[in-house]
C-alpha cells in the first residue's frame, strides 16, 4: 500500500511542490518503516520534477541489477561533471545505506534534498554543487525484515541487510572493489571530483548521550594535514551548527575500553571509505547515528549533520579546497599505529553498575574525561618510486587498479631496467572469515636493486599521477591494508622467491600503450561500421591500425634514434636504454647567439623531436621564417645561414657538413657554414626555367613527389642538378570557383604526344662560377627523360639514366669530368617498358650492383666499372624490392624480396655466387630497417590478420628484443565478417591473388551483392600480407549484407613485371578481362547473386570502375573516383611509358578510352572528382559526363570544388558508402 500511495502522489505533483505534500516513506508511516528501492526511485523523480536544480541519474547497477539513483542538486542546471566544472563550485557527495540495515542515513538525504528545493535559492546552492546517493546497498535494502538489526530503537517493520547480494560487507570493500556498488561509487567519485564525501551509517555499541558521532580522515598519507583541519576546524564548526539546529550532541566515533578510560575507534585503514578516501586526497566524513535513540532522532540528527558539513564547506571553501587534492607526498605510510591524544575528552555517558558480571549502563547521566585514541601516526613508510612493474599474468591486480581510476599502461617493449624487487623472507596470515581468502598480515623481506629484462605486456604503473600514492599503497607488499592483504597475489606470494610486483626508481623512457579495457566496460560484439574510420574534424583514421612505434635513422652498428614520451632518444638496439640524443639547454645556448631570434623558434627548436643534421649529426638546420638557420649540439653559438626573402626549397647539407644548398625561386644556392657566405649557384631561374627543382611532371612522375634535383658530389665539393625548361611544354589551366571572380592557375602539364619539358644536366662548384652542361652527344633533349643523376662512389664522375620519351630503353651513361663527352655504359631494354631501376650500387673495386627488369623479374646483377655484365647476383620467378646494404668486402647483399610470396615482402641476403637466403618468417611483409653495419636490424611486420609490430632481430638469429607489440586491444570489441584470401586461377592458367570479406552472419543459403575494390595500375598490387587496419570500409559494407571482393588483375599481381607487360599499350582492356573472370570464378557460388555486382577505385581505379562500366556487363553499379576517363588526357611520362604516343598507337588509346565507349555504359556510374586536381584533370569527368549526356545515358557526379587528386573527409566516405548501399540493395 505504501508503495501505491506514493505512485499516486507523485502523479498529483505540481512543479514546484510544497514540502508538505512530498514526504519519505519513514515520515509519512509515523517512523515505523523505511523505503524500499521503488519508494526510493519515486522520491528522487519528484525531486527531479521540482524544476532545473535538481536533476536525477543513475550511476551504476547493483549486483542484482538494480539502477542506483544520483540526485545532482544545484542553483544552476548541472548535468555532467564538466558542467559542474564549468560552474566554480564546490563539487560535494553524501552516500547513505552502504549497510542496507542501517537505513536512517537514507531517509535523512531524501528529506535533505526536499530541503533543498523547497526553497527557489538555498543558500547551500549558492556556492555548491551537491550529490546524493540515498540508496548505495540497494540490493541489501530489498531485503528489509524486522530481524535484521533487532537492537535498533527502530523502523519496527524492519530494516534491509547489512551485506549486499554478494555477501560482502560494502564498507570493507574500498580496497579490493569486489562489489560492483562500490566500484560504481568510487568511478563516481572519480568522474566529478567532490571536495567533501560524507558516508551516513547508523551504529550500536557502547551507550552514550550522542544522537550522532563522527569521524574524518585520519590515514596520515596526505602532505597537506586533512585530519588536522578536520578535527580543529570542520568538526567543531559542525558540532556548533547540530547543537543550534537540534539540540543533539556529537562526538567523534568511538567506544569505552573496557575500564572506561579511553574512548577507541576503528583502525585507519583504507578498507573504509573514510581512510580510503584519505588516500585519494579528499575530505571524507563519517556519520554514525547512534541505534538507541528514536529513529526520527537519527534521521534528523543525520540531515542535520550533512547540512552542517555542507555549511561547513561553503563557508571555509578555500580551506577545503587547498586540502582536497592530490596527494604529492613523496613518501607513502604503509604501517602505522593508533595512539591517544594527549588531551583527554569529555565523553558524555551513563553511570554504570555491575550485572551478572558485566557492566550495565543506567540512566543516570555521567561524563567520562577520557582519552581519544585516535591519532594515528606511522611506523613504517616508503619513498615513493618513479613506477610500479606489474607481470601481465596479474590480471586480478590490473583490473582493481583500474577500477580504482589509477592508470595503469601496457610496456610495449622488451627493455632493460634497473629495478628493485623484494625477496620475500616471510609471509604471515591468517583466516578471513571468507573460505577462499586468508589475510596476509605481514610480508617480510627485502628489496633488492636487480637490472634485468622486463618484458612487453608488463603493466607500468607510473606514481606521478593523481592517486599515484593510493597506487604505492595498494601494490606495496608491506602495506599493513593494500591488496597483498587481501590475497591479490595468492599462492604466489612463497618466501624464498621475488614479490610479483617491482619497483622502477627513477624516470625512464619507455613505449607505454593502453591495457585492455575492463571486462565490465568492454561492449562485446559490435558492428563494425564506417564511424571508426573518422577522426576528429571529419579526417580519416586508419581503424585498427593501432598505432605503430617508429624508429629513426640508424647511428651506428647498435643504436638508432627513437622519439618516446615526446624526446629524441638514442637507444641501444639490444636492451632499450636510452639517453637524450640531444640536450635542449645545449641547444637554447647555441640558439642564444642569434640575434633577435623569437623565443617561441627557441623553445620548439630545444623541444623538438626531429632534427635535420648534418652528416655526422653535429650540427642541424632550422626555419627562421623563411630563412635558414644553423644550431650546434654541443652549444657552439649558431647563426643566421640566409637573409633573404623568398621561400627556401630543397635545402641539404653537403656530405662533407661544410655547405648547405637550396633552391629559392628556382635557383640554386649554397651557403657556407663556417663563413656563413651565400653564393648563387644559378640565375637564370624564374618563371619557366627550374633549376635543380622539378617541374610538375617530373616532380609527379620520375621524383615520386619530391621535387629535389640536384646531387653532392662525394667530396661536396660539386653538386649536379637538373635544369628543366619548360618553354615548350603547353600550359593547362585550373580554376578556382570559390573566390567571386575565380583564380585561374595555369601551369605547364604535358599531354600524350604534347612536348615535354628541355632538361639538361649540370655541374657548378659550390665556391662559385657558372654551371656547366654536361654535353648529352646524341641524346636530343626533345626526345629525352632523364630519370635518374647521381655520382660515382668516391669520384667525380656523373651518371644518369637517359631514356627514350617512351622509355622503351634505358642508357647508363657517365662523364667522367663536367666537359667529358658522354660514355654509354649499356643499354638496358625488356619486352615493353623500362621502369627507373632504382640506385645503382657501386662495390669499393669500382664495379656496380644494376637492378634490372630485363628477364620480366626484378633482379640483381653485377657490372664491371666499364659496364660489362659479370654476372647475375639473384634469380628466380620472384622480383628483389629494395636493396638495403651492399657490404662490398664481404660480397653480401642485404635486400627485401617477393621470394616466399607476391603478396609479402621478406628479407633476404644473399652473397655473390650463392643462393638467396631467407631471413625473415614468411607470410608476412617486413619492412626492414638495417643498421650501418653489422648484423641488427629493425624488423616491422604483420600479415592478414595481424596488426603491425616491431622487433630488433640479428641476422642468422631472429629477434633479439621486441620493439613494439602494438596489440590494438580494442579489436576484441568488434564483430568482424570472416576475412579469407584466395587464388583465381584464371583460363589461361594465371592465378589471381584474392581476398573476400564475408558479412558477420554469412549465411550460405541466402543471395549478396558483391562489391569488388581495385585499383589495377600496372606493377601496383593491393593486396598486401598486412593487416590494413583491419580493413574497415569493406567490414562495414559487410555488416550490410554486401560481400567485399579485392582483387588485383595480372598487371597488377606483383607476380613481376612481365605479368604487368599484358596491359602494355591496352590500359583497362586485360585487366577488365580478369576482374570479369574473377567475378566468373566468385560468381559459382550460389550465394551470389550476380545481378548485384559492383566496383569501385580511385585514380587509375576510378579509370577501371568508368572502363568496367562501359565495356562490360558484369557489373551492376560502380564508383569511378578521379578517374582518368581517356589516356590521352592524362601526362606523358606515365602515359606514353606504357602507351607509347597517340601517334604511335591509336588504336590502343581508342580501345582504353571511357570516353569513347560512353554509350555503351551498363549499369549505376557514380563519378567523383576534385575540381582542382592538378594530375587527373577534373576535365576528364567532364569530358565523361559530356559523353554520358550526349548518349541519353544517366549517371550521377559529385564535385569537390576545394580537393584536389586526394579526396578526403566524411562526406566523400559517407558518399561512397551510401551509394555502395543503395545500389547493392541493403540497408545501413
Amino acid at each position: 500500500m505504501l508503495r501505491t500511495a506514493a505512485a499516486f502522489l507523485l502523479v498529483a505533483l505540481p512543479s514546484l511542490a510544497p514540502a508538505q505534500s512530498l514526504q519519505t516513506v519513514a515520515e509519512k508511516s509515523d517512523y515505523k518503516s523505511t523505503s524500499r528501492g521503488a519508494d526510493v526511485v519515486q522520491f528522487c523523480e519528484a525531486i527531479a520534477q521540482r524544476g532545473p536544480v535538481a536533476r536525477l541519474d543513475y550511476f551504476g547497477t547493483s549486483h542484482e541489477g538494480r539502477k542506483l539513483p544520483l540526485l545532482v542538486i544545484s542553483k544552476d542546471p548541472v548535468a555532467t561533471p564538466e558542467d559542474a566544472k564549468k560552474s566554480g563550485k564546490l563539487v560535494v557527495l553524501a552516500f547513505a545505506n552502504i549497510h542496507a540495515g542501517e537505513v536512517d542515513g537514507k531517509e535523512a538525504l531524501l528529506a535533505f534534498a526536499r530541503d533543498l528545493t523547497d526553497k527557489k535559492d538555498h543558500p547551500l546552492l549558492k556556492d555548491l554543487v551537491i550529490l546524493l546517493v540515498p540508496n548505495l546497498n540497494a540490493d541489501g535494502n530489498e531485503k528489509i525484515d524486522p530481524k535484521n538489526r533487532p537492537g535498533d530503537n527502530g523502523p519496527p517493520n524492519g530494516a534491509g541487510t547489512r551485506a549486499n547480494a554478494q555477501g560482502l560487507d560494502l564498507n570493507r570493500d574500498f580496497v579490493k572493489l569486489e562489489s560492483p556498488e562500490i566500484r560504481a561509487l568510487v568511478k563516481l567519485i572519480d568522474t566529478w571530483n567532490p571536495a567533501m564525501v560524507i558516508d551516513c551509517h547508523t551504529t550500536n555499541g557502547s551507550k552514550h548521550r550522542y544522537t550522532l558521532t563522527y569521524d574524518g580522515p585520519r590515514y596520515p598519507a596526505t602532505d597537506t594535514d586533512a585530519a588536522t583541519w578536520a578535527r580543529a576546524t570542520l568538526f567543531p564548526a559542525v558540532t556548533k551548527h547540530v547543537k543550534d539546529a537540534t539540540g543533539f550532541d556529537l562526538a567523534p566515533y568511538g567506544n569505552f575500553n573496557r575500564d572506561r578510560t579511553k574512548w577507541e575507534t576503528y583502525p585507519a585503514t583504507p578498507r573504509y571509505s573514510i581512510q580510503y578516501f584519505a588516500l585519494c586526497g579528499r575530505v571524507g566524513i563519517l556519520s554514525e547515528s547512534y541505534s538507541y535513540a528514536t529513529f526520527k532522532d537519527r534521521i534528523d540528527g543525520t540531515k542535520a549533520f550533512v547540512t552542517a558539513c555542507f555549511t561547513v564547506a561553503a563557508e571555509k571553501r578555500q580551506e577545503l579546497v587547498k586540502i582536497a587534492q592530490p596527494i604529492k607526498s613523496t613518501r607513502v605510510t604503509l604501517r602505522t599505529k593508533t595512539e591517544m591524544f594527549p588531551e583527554t575528552t569529555d565523553i558524555l555517558g551513563f553511570e554504570e553498575i555491575e550485572k551478572d558480571g558485566k557492566r550495565v549502563a543506567t540512566d543516570k547521566p555521567k561524563t567520562y574525561p577520557l582519552h581519544f585514541v585516535g591519532r594515528v601516526t606511522p611506523t613504517e613508510f616508503t619513498e615513493l618510486p618513479f613506477a610500479y612493474l606489474i607481470p601481465a599474468t596479474e590480471t586480478t591486480v590490473i583490473e582493481t587498479l583500474q577500477r580504482h581510476r589509477i592508470k595503469v599502461e601496457e610496456l610495449r617493449e622488451d627493455i632493460d631496467l634497473d629495478t628493485e624487487s623484494l625477496l620475500v623472507s616471510r609471509v604471515e596470515t591468517q583466516p578471513s572469515g571468507s573460505p577462499n581468502r586468508r589475510f596476509v598480515v605481514e610480508v617480510g623481506g627485502e628489496w633488492k636493486k636487480k637490472k634485468r629484462r622486463v618484458p612487453a605486456g608488463t603493466v607500468v604503473v607510473k606514481t606521478g599521477q593523481s592517486l599515484g600514492v593510493l597506487a604505492s599503497y595498494l601494490l606495496e607488499a608491506r602495506s599493513e591494508d593494500g591488496l597483498t592483504t587481501w590475497a591479490f597475489f595468492g599462492d604466489k606470494l612463497v618466501a624464498g622467491t621475488d614479490f610479483a610486483v617491482q619497483r622502477l626508481a627513477k624516470s625512464y623512457p619507455m613505449a607505454l600503450g593502453s591495457v585492455r579495457a575492463l571486462p565490465e566496460t568492454r561492449r562485446a560484439d559490435q558492428p563494425v561500421t564506417e564511424a571508426l574510420l573518422m577522426g576528429t574534424g571529419g579526417t580519416f583514421t586508419f581503424g585498427f591500425a593501432g598505432i605503430p612505434l617508429s624508429t629513426g635513422a640508424w647511428v651506428d652498428a647498435e643504436h638508432f634514434l627513437q622519439v618516446k614520451e615526446g624526446k629524441l632518444l638514442k637507444v641501444e638496439a639490444r636492451t632499450g636504454r636510452a639517453e637524450p640524443f640531444a640536450d635542449p639547454a645545449l641547444i637554447k645556448k647555441s640558439l642564444a647567439a642569434i640575434k633577435d631570434l623569437d623565443t617561441k623558434i627557441v623553445e620548439s627548436t630545444a623541444k623538438s623531436t626531429s632534427f635535420r643534421t648534418n652528416p655526422d649529426r653535429t650540427a642541424f638546420l632550422f626555419d627562421i621564417g623563411s630563412d635558414i638557420g644553423i644550431a650546434y649540439f654541443d652549444g657552439r653559438p649558431g647563426a643566421r645561414l640566409t637573409k633573404s626573402s623568398g621561400a627556401k626549397e630543397h635545402v641539404s647539407f653537403a656530405p662533407n657538413g661544410k655547405t648547405v644548398a637550396f633552391v629559392r625561386e628556382n635557383n640554386l644556392f649554397a651557403v657556407d657554414v663556417e663563413k656563413l657566405e651565400e653564393k648563387q649557384l644559378t640565375t637564370d631561374g624564374g618563371g619557366e626555367v627550374f633549376n635543380a627543382k622539378g617541374d610538375w611532371v617530373y616532380e609527379e612522375e620520375i621524383f615520386n613527389r619530391d621535387g629535389k634535383a640536384y646531387w653532392w658530389s662525394p667530396d661536396g665539393a660539386q653538386i649536379a642538378f637538373l635544369r628543366f625548361d619548360d618553354a615548350p611544354v603547353r600550359k593547362f589551366n585550373l580554376v578556382d570557383l570559390q573566390p567571386v571572380r575565380g583564380n585561374l592557375e595555369s601551369y605547364a602539364y604535358p599531354k600524350p604526344g604534347d612536348p615535354n619539358p628541355l632538361v639538361k644536366i649540370g655541374i657548378v662548384s659550390v665556391g662559385g662560377g657558372k654551371p656547366v652542361f654536361v654535353d648529352m652527344g646524341a641524346y636530343k633533349p626533345a626526345d629525352t627523360v632523364i630519370s635518374r643523376v647521381g655520382w660515382v662512389a668516391e669520384s667525380k664522375t656523373v651518371f644518369a639514366f637517359v631514356q627514350n620519351r617512351t622509355q622503351t630503353w634505358l642508357d647508363f651513361v657517365t662523364w667522367a669530368a663536367p666537359d667529358a663527352k658522354p660514355k654509354t655504359l649499356f643499354r638496358e631494354t625488356t619486352k615493353a617498358w623500362v621502369d627507373d631501376p632504382g640506385e645503382p650500387r657501386f662495390l669499393p673495386d669500382g664495379s656496380f650492383l644494376f637492378l634490372s627488369e630485363r628477364t620480366g623479374w626484378k633482379h640483381l646483377y653485377h657490372y664491371s666499372a666499364g659496364g660489362k655484365l659479370i654476372a647475375p647476383i639473384t634469380k628466380g620467378d620472384w622480383e628483389v624490392r629494395d636493396v638495403l646494404r651492399v657490404d662490398g668486402k664481404e660480397k653480401t647483399v642485404y635486400f627485401t624480396a617477393g621470394l616466399t610470396s607476391p603478396t609479402g615482402t621478406d628479407f633476404c641476403r644473399v652473397q655473390f655466387g650463392s643462393d638467396t637466403e631467407l631471413l625473415s618468417e614468411k607470410g608476412q611483409t617486413h619492412r626492414v630497417s638495417l643498421a650501418l653495419s653489422g648484423g641488427l636490424f629493425v624488423d616491422r611486420f604483420g600479415d592478414a590478420m595481424t596488426p603491425t609490430r616491431s622487433n630488433v632481430c640479428e641476422v642468422g638469429k631472429g629477434a633479439v628484443r621486441k620493439l613494439d607489440t602494438n596489440p590494438v586491444r580494442e579489436r576484441e570489441e568488434f564483430r568482424f565478417g570472416k576475412y579469407e584470401r584466395v587464388k583465381i586461377e584464371l583460363k589461361d592458367g594465371f592465378v589471381l591473388e584474392g581476398a573476400i570479406t564475408y558479412p558477420p552472419n554469412f549465411d550460405r543459403t541466402k543471395k549478396y551483392p558483391v562489391w569488388l575494390f581495385t585499383y589495377a595500375g600496372p606493377h601496383s598490387p593491393t593486396l598486401r600480407d598486412e593487416w590494413g587496419g583491419g580493413r574497415i570500409m569493406e567490414q562495414s559494407l559487410a555488416t550490410s549484407g554486401v560481400i567485399c571482393f579485392r582483387v588485383d588483375p595480372r598487371s597488377a599481381s606483383g607476380k613481376g613485371v612481365q605479368s604487368a607487360w599484358t596491359c602494355y599499350k591496352q590500359l583497362g582492356v586485360q585487366e577488365l578481362k580478369d576482374l570479369e573472370e574473377a567475378v566468373a570464378w566468385l560468381a559459382k557460388n550460389p550465394y551470389i547473386d550476380t545481378t548485384r555486382v559492383g566496383i569501385s577505385g580511385h585514380s587509375y581505379g576510378g579509370f577501371m570502375a568508368a572502363f568496367a562500366l562501359t565495356h562490360s556487363k558484369t557489373f551492376s553499379a560502380g564508383i569511378a573516383s578521379g578517374p582518368v576517363t581517356d589516356w590521352a588526357l592524362y601526362d606523358t611520362i606515365y602515359t606514353e611509358r606504357y602507351m607509347l604516343t597517340p601517334k604511335e598507337n591509336p588504336d590502343g588509346y581508342a580501345k582504353s578510352s571511357c570516353v569513347a565507349a560512353a554509350k555503351e555504359l551498363n549499369g549505376k556510374l557514380l563519378i567523383v572528382h576534385g575540381m582542382m586536381d592538378d594530375n587527373v584533370h577534373m576535365q576528364n569527368s567532364v569530358q565523361l559526363a559530356d559523353a554520358l549526356q550526349k548518349a541519353g545515358k544517366d549517371f550521377e557526379m559529385m564535385l569537390y570544388p576545394r580537393a584536389r587528386h586526394g579526396i578526403g573527409g566524411g562526406h566523400y566516405l559517407k558518399l561512397q558508402l551510401d551509394f555502395i548501399r543503395r545500389t547493392m540493395g541493403v540497408n545501413k
